[in-house]
């Protein structure tokens, strides 16, 4: 009996390095997004707005095969589209320009919001060494309105329910590598109805999504 049990522990354990090891040797993308409204009432004034306040993040590891980082240059390219976002730049117009002794970049990009005002709200982190680059983007999309919520845009004001089977379009491009990922996304809208009397009624939702995937490189 202990043999037999032994020999479970050693299968799961075995299972579980088997599945780390794959995915350590994959290209891997993790996708999460949330947007939260709230209703803010101006009594004096006879209204009500609703304002959101959303963001997305991307978290990537590509592998670098074919790649010399040896090569990377001010003018290496890079690429990242999520859906209806895209990302697009050369690795000169990062912080502080290309530095070849760093094997790190960042990227802040800014914006003129709804108000007339700019702002920085996206930014982009490479890191890499010769076998993988690491690719992490922040996305503000509310309550500044310069960048559309990706999925979260198709819920607002939905009724409450689950999220399920959404599919994700992606692709990351570093020169001339390309990898596709096509992920499903999962998660739930809240949609609740304030009765303001006077003042109306008014909708306001909360959505939480989230996918990852592994991804193929492209011909």
């Amino acid at each position: 009996m202990k043999k037999g049990i032994g020999f479970v522990i050693w299968a799961c354990i075995a299972l579980v390095w088997a599945t780390n090891s794959y995915a350590a040797g994959s290209n891997s993308l993790t996708f999460s997004e949330t947007y939260s409204e709230k209703l803010v009432c101006y009594k004096s004034y006879g209204y009500c707005d609703v304002i959101g306040s959303g963001k997305f993040t991307v978290s990537s590891k590509i592998l670098l095969n074919g790649i010399d980082i040896n090569q990377f240059n001010s003018d290496t390219t890079i690429g990242i589209s999520v859906e209806s976002f895209s990302f697009n730049a050369t690795l000169g117009e990062a912080v502080g320009g290309f530095n070849p002794k760093k094997k790190n970049a960042k990227f802040l990009v800014s914006g003129e919001d709804i108000d007339g005002i700019t702002r920085n709200y996206l930014t982009v982190n490479l890191s890499w060494s010769k076998t993988t680059m690491t690719v992490k983007v922040t996305c503000t999309t509310a309550p500044w309105y310069i960048e559309n919520p990706i999925i979260a845009l198709n819920y607002i004001g939905e009724p409450t329910g689950t999220i399920s089977d959404e599919p994700i379009s992606s692709e990351i491009y570093i020169d001339d590598l390309s990898v596709g990922f096509d992920l499903i996304a999962n998660g739930s809208v809240k949609t609740k109805t304030n009765d303001k009397k006077t003042l109306g009624e008014y909708d306001t939702s909360n959505i939480s999504v989230k996918a990852s995937g592994i991804g193929t490189v492209l011909e």
